[in-house]
């Protein structure tokens, strides 16, 4: 803990105010008072402030040692081979063999089949990024608790979702003791301090029994991306998939493609924030996975720890994923290396 304690006033003025909040909603979260709300994925305090520096110690972007919280993580320091990645026991290409799964999710399916999986070990909650109802395209934390749930919110958003909001709602308000959590990595990093750092909140720490985590290079601006879209001729409401891959962005209706653009065209749509972040892989997740360094329809899976592993175990054996072990991962040269390595170098 910092030894000059630091509040809210403090959050607005650091953190907020220079527009580098990742919008994870940790401080919301960890609120013992519930005085912090998040309105349009911005913290605004609401009630009274005693003051506590909980919501501070636990912001992602106000302090975060790496290697401080692969110990607490981990247990361990970073092998020279996990420099770019993070900590992990192996890494998989794999796929889900559901096509109800595979038709709406994004790549492999694998996110969506792991947390159905979860539900079937005896998991009470899943926390998705689902859709606003009357906002196209606005991303919200849901607390899913059917296969149909977790499956409708499948697919990647590229806008920021405050997932710790959706902890909170399971944990405080509908009591779930057995969550499972998927997000990208700043949301991990806010969710490792929630459950693992120096004011750590137990209730969250019990509950969260699984952290799958997801690639992640940059997430875009909401309002200028939808912006961005009807500048380019395109509906929003009529794309049905967006995907950046091999360097081009892309929105599809179906199997129709609405829009293709390089990258560099986008890239001013990319909130300030991620300017920041040097964590691609999700390195504080029980498991990660991404569309990068694996066959098409395939996903790349690295399991971190045992949780990790125990879950990719049982969709294996149940038949909900086939995956093989990416042998030469350990020599640092697929895509997923390199991507990491682009981020760490370009915005440290």
């Amino acid at each position: 803990m910092s030894q000059q304690k630091k509040t809210y006033n403090d959050l607005k003025k650091d953190i907020i105010d220079k527009q580098i909040c990742v919008s994870c909603g940790t401080c919301e979260a960890v609120c013992p008072v519930n005085a912090i709300e998040l309105k349009e994925t911005i913290p605004n305090l609401l009630g009274n402030c005693i003051e506590c520096g909980i919501c501070y110690e636990n912001c992602p972007a106000a302090s975060f040692n790496t290697e401080e919280m692969d110990q607490k993580v981990f247990g361990r320091k970073r092998k020279p081979t996990e420099k770019l990645t993070g900590i992990y026991k192996k890494a998989y290409q794999a796929k889900t063999t559901q096509e109800d799964i595979h038709s709406k999710a994004q790549d492999g399916g694998v996110v969506t089949a792991l947390l159905t999986q979860f539900l079937d070990d005896g998991g009470d909650a899943v926390i998705v990024a689902d859709l606003e109802e009357d906002k196209i395209w606005a991303p919200k934390p849901t607390v899913a608790k059917t296969r149909e749930e977790i499956i409708k919110a499948a697919g990647t958003k590229y806008t920021p979702s405050p997932a710790l909001v959706g902890v909170k709602k399971a944990v405080k308000e509908e009591k779930r003791e057995k969550m499972a959590l998927v997000r990208n990595t700043c949301q991990m990093r806010g969710l490792s301090l929630a459950t693992a750092g120096p004011l750590k909140n137990k209730k969250i720490a019990d509950a969260v029994a699984l952290k799958i985590g997801l690639f992640c290079m940059e997430t875009f601006n909401y309002d200028s991306y939808m912006q961005y879209l009807k500048e380019n001729d395109v509906d929003p409401g009529q794309v049905t998939k967006f995907e950046i891959k091999n360097g081009r962005f892309y929105a599809w209706n179906g199997e129709e493609r609405l829009h293709r653009a390089k990258l560099a065209k986008v890239k001013p749509l990319i909130r300030s924030t991620c300017q920041r972040c040097t964590d691609f892989a999700s390195e504080y997740s029980d498991i990660s996975v991404g569309n990068v360094g694996s066959p098409a329809g395939y996903s790349t899976v690295i399991v971190r720890n045992e949780k990790g592993q125990k879950i990719l175990d049982s969709a294996i054996k149940s038949g909900l994923i086939e995956a093989t072990q990416i042998e030469d991962f350990e020599e640092q040269k697929t895509l997923v290396h390199k991507l990491a390595e682009m981020k760490k170098s370009s915005h440290q």
